[in-house]
């Protein structure tokens, strides 16, 4: 081979490296999203099983009232009978990818909810930092900040 077919090849070879990885991170951006999406599906039917199994160990959540939780707490919150949603829904989705096994999602969630004995109606904004364990997206933390509501 040439000086310059070398040098062609080595840059082409390059270029699909690079190509793979941002193709590569783009697929974790969806997949954050859509897990993101199934995380507040799951919450709104107080469905504990998704949490146990995609929350990480060591989890803690700042919520919009000012509680912190634990994974623990988190998932006795979801299995309290006594909170109900009337409604929820996630908007203006963003994910940011560190390499292949984090990934930090930031949303806009607005809720109708009676939690812990008090009602709540509010939007938040909320980030969620997500780890990459074994091949499974858990998330490592999540908090909320009111924007609007009571």
């Amino acid at each position: 081979m040439t000086k310059t077919t070398t040098i062609a090849v080595i840059t082409m070879l390059c270029c699909l490296t690079l190509s793979t990885n941002l193709h590569a991170q783009g697929d974790v951006a969806q997949q954050i999203k859509q897990l993101q999406q199934d995380s507040r599906n799951a919450q709104m039917k107080n469905d504990a099983s998704w949490a146990q199994q995609h929350l990480a160990d060591g989890f803690v959540a700042g919520n919009s009232w000012g509680d912190w939780e634990t994974k623990d707490d988190f998932i006795k919150d979801l299995q309290n009978k006594t909170n109900k949603w009337k409604s929820g829904a996630i908007s203006d989705v963003q994910v940011a990818t560190f390499g292949s096994n984090a990934a930090v999602s930031h949303y806009t969630f607005t809720y109708d909810a009676e939690l812990r004995g008090t009602h709540r109606a509010r939007t938040v904004i909320c980030s969620d930092t997500w780890v990459n364990d074994s091949g499974t997206w858990k998330t490592a933390s999540t908090h909320c900040s009111l924007v609007k509501g009571k």
